[in-house]
């Protein structure tokens, strides 16, 4: 029985810790890391004439400003998910085995990151 099994109580491939959810959220955050950069050409000031003719008007730069603002809350919730998942697949690697940590310590960790990641953005609305 592999020891992610053991501390998660489900078998490896189903655990945050997995490496197959290291790829998954690795080509998320891909796709929205070049959804952002491609947004951010859209909402700057001088770009945003370049972008909204290649995209013959249809992205024009208050678009491009909303969707980029949009955007910041879902990369950092997968950021987040990346790399606690991979803290995590580390630590087991290296031999940890202490099971809160797994399953209190890491998951509480990420929802309070996200949780101050959330609030900081709402300020800038604010």
């Amino acid at each position: 029985m592999p020891i992610m099994a053991v501390f998660l109580g489900s078998d490896l491939e189903r655990s945050i810790y997995s490496p197959k959810f290291q790829r998954e959220t690795a080509w998320i955050l891909l796709a929205l890391a070049a959804g952002e950069g491609f947004t951010g050409f859209a909402a700057g000031p001088v770009t945003s004439n370049i972008i909204s003719r290649a995209t013959l008007g249809l992205m024009t730069r208050g678009l491009g400003l909303e969707l980029h603002l949009m955007l910041i809350d879902p990369l950092a919730l997968f950021f987040i998910l990346h790399l606690s998942s991979g803290i995590g697949l580390a630590l087991l690697r290296r031999g940890v085995k202490w099971a809160p940590l797994y399953k209190v310590v890491i998951p509480m960790i990420l929802i309070l990151l996200f949780a101050i990641i959330i609030y900081m953005d709402a300020l800038f609305f604010a």
